[in-house]
């Protein structure tokens, strides 16, 4: 949903963008500085594919580094799923560069799928983006029923496996406030957390700040409650502002499909992963409170590129330290989708690169140390013995006995599946502004591999920035 899909329906074609544009957004607020120059060194160019298993498809993965493990949900459409339709998976691995399992080992887990019923999450469950905050595990999807337009939704876990859903009805609804010609609706979020608040990005076609000739678009959102149902501020022209129907989807900070952001506390900004040319991911750099700042030029990761990308982060979905400290260096390394032939994505692969600031960092100042020895010393030699004995010896042991006894006690003190019918997407990547190729629809044919004996024949549709 996030990316490519197989489609049973018409998909419209769109008429193409310009292509090279730049990623520019209005000024919000007060101005800062914006553009600074990076560099980048230690380039991870693809790995081998990370998963194994018999899925129809996989993309949009979502990767946390915990306790020594990457752990890594993403989209796909597994025979074995109860429900036909998108699947979200789960694997790990102590390698970024794989292979990844089920805990154990194994082919990779089905944890959430669609309820097989009417509900708007029904048939599939797909794009998800995984938070931890105070030992909850919250995920945020795309869904969708009958093939309809795309809604988000959010479940919450102790463990990152066995979820909940939270709500009976999506938390984001597509706005239908302008007709792009692409009816893929609202969904493929992606969410961190900070100071105190879910921080939430979004596509909708259907938003008012949508790009009108194909629907691309991210609208930001943040809120401390995670279901979004109170207290939720939207970004704006005007900066952060309290939610209303009207601002909700009326700025987007960056004309993208498919893109994942995190927070990085060493560079203070939000970094955002999508795709600007064919062959490399671009990370983007926006403000901490003014998203349409841009304080750091944009940089980007060499390697070919599908689908995806999820860039990998911390729990609470900030960047990862570098493991040697050195002050403005922030390793960014990606998941995402590296084969099509013409087929859905498969072949989820790493890649990565570290991005080098020129931030000057304090260094604590040291303890002075004492430059002379202290210049009084003993008059006498201590090795010697005293020139004379002590004569007077007491005569008398002490007479005198105390006779109090203390009054109180202390007080102490306190211790304290069936046929694969994937789901709606984004159109193509051809029709963004910052794009590379693309393509609105493909022919797929599914063969026996994944539906024995059965010759099926979808709409492909590639929904991503490129």
């Amino acid at each position: 949903m996030r990316h490519h899909t197989i489609r049973t329906r018409t998909v419209l074609t769109l008429a193409a963008a310009a292509s090279g544009a730049a990623l520019v957004l209005a000024a919000a607020g007060p101005a800062s500085a914006q553009d600074v120059p990076l560099t980048t060194e230690n380039p991870r160019p693809n790995s081998a594919p990370l998963t194994g298993g018999d899925a129809a498809y996989e993309y949009a993965p979502t990767v946390i580094a915990e306790n020594g493990v990457y752990r890594m949900w993403y989209c796909a459409q597994d025979p074995q799923g109860s429900v036909p339709g998108d699947d979200i998976l789960y694997a790990e691995s102590p390698n970024l560069d794989g292979p990844f399992t089920a805990p154990g080992g194994g082919d990779p887990l089905i944890v959430f799928e669609g309820r097989g019923d009417g509900s708007f999450d029904g048939q599939h469950t797909c794009d998800p983006s995984v938070v931890k905050v105070d030992g909850t595990y919250y995920m945020y999807y795309g869904a969708a029923v009958n093939d309809g337009a795309t809604t988000v939704g959010v479940a919450r876990s102790s463990d990152g496996l066995n979820w909940e859903r939270m709500t009976d009805q999506p938390i984001i609804a597509p706005a239908n406030q302008q007709d792009t010609g692409n009816d893929y609706g609202a969904g493929q979020p992606s969410v961190t957390y900070l100071d105190g608040r879910f921080h939430l990005i979004f596509t909708d076609t259907t938003g008012a700040g949508a790009l009108p000739t194909n629907g691309a678009g991210q609208f930001a959102w943040r809120s401390a409650d995670p279901t979004f149902a109170t207290g939720t501020e939207v970004f704006t022209a005007d900066g952060w502002q309290p939610s209303t129907p009207e601002n909700s989807r009326a700025f987007s900070v960056a004309n993208a499909f498919s893109a994942d952001w995190q927070y990085s506390d060493e560079l203070e900004s939000f970094v955002i992963a999508h795709n600007n040319d064919a062959g490399r991911t671009t990370l983007t750099f926006l403000g901490t409170e003014n998203l349409a700042e841009h304080p750091w030029a944009p940089v980007n990761i060499e390697g070919a590129w599908v689908e995806g990308p999820g860039v990998v982060s911390t729990p609470d979905k900030h960047a990862v330290d570098d493991n040697g400290g050195e002050c403005g260096r922030v390793p960014v390394d990606v998941m995402h989708a590296s084969r099509a032939d013409g087929v859905p994505p498969q072949d989820l692969v790493h890649k990565g690169i570290d991005v080098v600031a020129p931030i000057e960092c304090e260094t604590p100042t040291p303890t002075p140390t004492p430059t002379e020895d202290p210049t009084d010393e003993p008059t006498e030699d201590p090795t010697e013995s005293p020139t004379e004995d002590p004569t007077d010896e007491p005569t008398e042991p002490p007479t005198d006995e105390p006779t109090d006894e203390p009054s109180e006690s202390p007080t102490p003190t306190q211790e304290p599946t069936e046929d694969p019918t994937p789901s709606p997407s984004p159109t193509s990547d051809d029709d963004l502004p910052d794009t590379g190729a693309g393509s609105t629809g493909v022919l797929v044919a599914l063969g026996a591999a994944l539906v024995a004996g059965a010759a099926l024949l979808y709409r492909y549709r590639r929904g991503t920035m490129a």
